[in-house]
């Protein structure tokens, strides 16, 4: 740092006032390095520019790129607490410590601002009068509640905020009982507003509350002699019973606890808190934290605390860790003021405690082992890959390309992003065919690459070291053409074919064939196959959309069922248009006279 530079943070920080709040470094661009919070600010500041010897490495690399430094004041050390994890979250800076991947982990979102509420699960958390539940990290593990949810209580999955698809007709999932038809009013909103609190003890893991309500409700329906609604909840019981006998018991009081635990192994951390509720174990949730192998054990696990706890929903009233915090008082306080109530934080030596802190241990160093594994076979895989297409560099980035269409309709591109050799979904995309008529794939490339790469010169992102598309000779070539048309012409790209697996790089007449168990060969068909899977999921999607717009809609006396039922069978409106009338008559509850509507309606269209 020259003399001058240190002069000038010097007289930057000399403006800082003594009071609690968030100071955040930036560079010359604008950005922002690192975030700090401070009882006070002054004070804080000044420890950086006094004696900049007496710094630590990471701190002096950080005060050599600090152009200027900047504050938020706050009232109390507690505001200072959540800003900072808030801004950590927002800039993503590169001197702080954070949770990897922390904008893509799913929640549960309760939209009970609304009459007849939905469950769904989305990637952030707005202020919108919705309760969320999470943060997961196990995406296919919430899908699969949120499939369970739907089995055992019947909420509306519409997608709008106002329930029925078509109105005054009930959908398919009330014929299948997994929607109690709101719509039509076959459930008034108290009954409606029963079946979600119930849904909110699920979430929470009250299990004994939960079974209690649902066998009050039981009951209550008997003695109405709604019985066919009472029956319906006792099989709601019986199937929440047995998802419920699988939970370990944990403690015998029934408590609602939090024990979090950090296991670390060169500059990556793993953080897990496992949750307790009603004495049960509720669920596991680890998070990856890299950090410098310098940094102590203390300040990275306290940091991956406060992270985690600010995007948390649901904080219990006792919270058990490995060690005392430093700022116990301020964290307490600040729990306590999130939760409502009072919280606790304890370090527990011994008995059971401890040994479910363990546990939590015992769970963190195991995902830890499977990750740093998998590291280690994907380095081999990189090092094979740049070999064997004679690459300059490593590929540490990756960029795999796709098209997916029917005879050109509902065409769409996908690209999957992989860094290190491990897929990052954070940074695929979708592209929606815009200018590209028919079944042109290989002018589908082009238009996907142009969008992608004027969006790359804008500087916004790093370019990839290697661009792989799904296709042959043909393919590369068009891809080639669009990037030579942008400049881009030095970022190597090759072609992955499906039939022998061959790969065609650019510029070489003959494809290059690499062993079946080949690691480079492998990543090549992850990369290949995640940008393939991507772009069917997408077309899949705008393809529904199309069927919730069908023709048939237009047809009196065709409604969601009859649609589904013709839909299904016939699989497109082309393969129905083409059926006789006979045919589409022996569909269950379509008559000759239907069916005739039907053939006809199709055919003057």
């Amino acid at each position: 740092m020259s003399s001058a530079h240190a002069s000038r943070l010097k007289e930057k920080a000399a403006s800082f006032p003594d009071s609690p709040g968030v100071y955040f470094m930036k560079s010359a661009k604008g950005r922002i390095l690192y975030v700090g919070k401070a009882k006070n600010l002054f004070a804080r500041v000044r420890s950086y520019v006094q004696r900049p010897d007496a710094l630590d490495v990471k701190t002096a690399s950080l005060m050599r790129i600090t152009e200027t430094m900047e504050y938020i004041a706050t009232d109390t050390e507690v505001e200072a607490l959540v800003l900072e994890c808030t801004l950590i979250k927002e800039h993503r800076p590169r001197y702080n410590i954070r949770l990897k991947d922390d904008k893509r982990y799913p929640y549960l979102k309760l939209t009970r601002q609304e009459r007849f509420p939905r469950l769904f699960l989305v990637r952030r958390m707005e202020n919108d009068g919705a309760e969320y539940f999470g943060p997961f990290t196990d995406t296919n593990a919430v899908r699969r509640t949120l499939r369970t949810i739907r089995t055992i209580f019947p909420l509306r999955d519409c997608r709008e905020p106002r329930p029925g698809r078509i109105a005054g007709r009930e959908c398919l999932n009330f014929h299948i009982g997994r929607c109690k038809a709101p719509c039509t009013g076959r459930i008034d909103e108290k009954e409606y507003r029963e079946i979600v609190e119930e849904v909110r003890l699920f979430l929470k893991g009250k299990a004994r509350r939960l079974g209690e309500s649902i066998r009050d409700r039981m009951w209550r329906l008997s003695r109405m002699k709604r019985y066919e609604e009472a029956a319906a909840a006792r099989d709601q019981a019986a199937a929440y019973e047995k998802i419920s006998q699988r939970q370990r018991a944990a403690t015998p009081l029934g408590a609602d606890e939090d024990f979090v635990a950090l296991a670390r192994e060169g500059n990556l951390s793993c953080g897990t808190v496992m949750k307790i509720r009603d004495g049960a174990i509720h669920g596991r949730e680890s998070f990856f934290v890299p950090a410098p192998a310098s940094e102590s054990d203390t300040v990275v696990f306290e940091a991956f605390f406060e992270l985690y706890y600010h995007g948390a929903t649901d904080v219990p009233p006792r919270i058990h860790v490995p060690a005392a915090f430093s700022d116990e008082g301020l964290v307490a306080e600040w729990l306590s003021a999130k939760r409502g109530g009072r919280v606790r934080i304890s370090a527990p030596r011994k008995g059971e405690k401890r040994a479910l802190l363990r546990l939590a241990f015992k769970n963190a160093e195991l995902q830890l082992a499977s990750e740093t594994r998998s590291k280690a076979t994907r380095v081999p895989a990189l090092r094979d890959l740049k070999a064997a297409l004679g690459l300059a560099s490593t590929p540490e980035r990756i960029e795999a390309y796709d098209i997916s269409n029917i005879q050109g309709a509902d065409a769409v591109g996908s690209m999957a992003a992989f860094e290190s050799g491990a897929p990052c979904p954070s940074r695929y995309r979708h592209f929606r065919i815009r200018e590209v008529r028919g079944s042109d794939d290989y002018a589908m490339i082009r238009e996907v690459l142009a969008r992608r790469f004027s969006s790359l010169k804008e500087g916004k992102e790093r370019p990839p070291d290697l661009i792989v598309i799904d296709g042959g000779k043909g393919q590369v070539s068009a891809a080639r053409r669009a990037m030579d048309e942008l400049g881009v012409s030095l970022i190597p790209l090759v072609g992955l074919a499906k039939r022998n697996e061959e790969i065609y790089l650019d510029g070489r007449k003959e494809p290059l064939v690499l062993p079946r168990r080949s690691l480079a060969l492998r990543l090549l068909q992850r990369a290949r196959d995640e940008a393939h899977r991507f772009a069917i999921e997408y077309h899949r999607k705008l393809r529904s959309k199309g069927l919730r717009r069908s023709e048939l809609n237009e047809i009196p006396g065709i409604g969601e069922k009859r649609k589904t039922a013709l839909l299904l069978e016939f699989g497109s409106l082309e393969a129905l248009r083409k059926a006789p009338a006979e045919e589409i008559a022996g569909i269950a509850g379509i008559g000759i006279k239907t069916a005739k509507r039907i053939y006809e309606f199709l055919h003057q269209k």
